[in-house]
């Protein structure tokens, strides 16, 4: 990767991250008043990591990989968020036993549907080699 490959590189993170940013703040102010901040931190979170796992399988990488995988599901769903909830920090008070399995349920929640949007998009791909070529 050369200097002017690596610039790009990180002007479409920048564009990515400011889109996200963008969505987290939309669905932020949108979807607390109605179903709580923790709940959106999670859906954010899960959303972004279903996502991730569908970009992983696909194998790009370049430009679209920097702004969509990096840039934009990054500032969507900030793990800053989801820390302070799970260290309670939004102004609940949790013992320490609860504050373990809170987060110990976001990092398998995390990992498990990233693993889910892989699994979708291996699928996915293996059903579309699959279709004749006459109907694609």
């Amino acid at each position: 990767m050369n200097v002017s490959t690596s610039i790009d590189y990180g002007w479409w993170v920048a564009a990515g991250g400011a889109a996200g940013a963008m969505v987290h703040y939309l669905a932020v102010t949108a979807l607390c008043p109605r179903i709580g901040a923790g709940r959106v931190v999670l859906l954010l979170t899960t959303c972004a990591c279903v996502l991730l796992g569908i970009v992983v399988a696909s194998g790009r990488s370049g430009d679209g990989y920097a702004f969509f995988g990096v840039g934009f599901l990054g500032s969507m769903a900030p793990f800053t968020a989801l820390t302070a909830l799970v260290l309670g920090q939004d102004g609940e008070r949790r013992s320490r036993r609860r504050t373990f399995q809170l987060a110990c349920w976001a990092v398998l929640g995390g990992v498990s549907m990233a693993i889910v949007g892989y699994i979708l998009a291996d699928v996915g791909s293996i059903a579309f080699e699959k279709i004749p070529t006459r109907l694609q």
